[in-house]
């Protein structure tokens, strides 16, 4: 990934979550500069439109951070980022966790994720745990 794509992916998450959703933590976390950390995107027209990314925590795999352009939602992106994370995250056939806003939990359902605990806010958003067993 050279640099003005990551830029443009680190901007993207920022207008979501920052500006749209108004989270009340800065998406930057550093978890970006590990060296286990595969960043995904989607691009229409040479630009990303969509991204998310894939966090190594040793007994699991962690997927974060979904963001999609709002003029670009509606057209299966996330989906399509999701499909390929999950193939990208599963080859060593650890589960997969993520924290979902909780009004994508049926969203999430869907790749086969289930609940693992109660729902609590993280960044002023209602969120849940779940988990894709292997």
């Amino acid at each position: 990934m050279d640099t003005t794509t990551l830029y443009q992916c680190l901007w993207l998450r920022s207008a979501v979550f920052n500006g749209e959703q108004q989270c009340t933590e800065p998406d930057l976390d550093g978890r970006e500069l590990e060296s286990t950390t595969i960043l995904v995107w989607a691009s229409v027209s040479g630009r990303p439109v969509g991204t998310l990314r894939i966090l190594d925590d040793a007994d699991h795999v962690v997927i974060g951070r979904l963001a999609v352009d709002a003029a670009h939602r509606g057209l299966h992106i996330g989906r399509r980022m999701m499909d390929f994370a999950l193939e990208t995250a599963g080859v060593d056939g650890r589960d997969v966790a993520l924290h979902a806003q909780s009004y994508l939990e049926n969203w999430y359902r869907d790749f086969g994720f289930v609940v693992t605990g109660p729902h609590f806010e993280e960044a002023g958003i209602d969120h849940v745990p779940m988990i894709l067993r292997r």
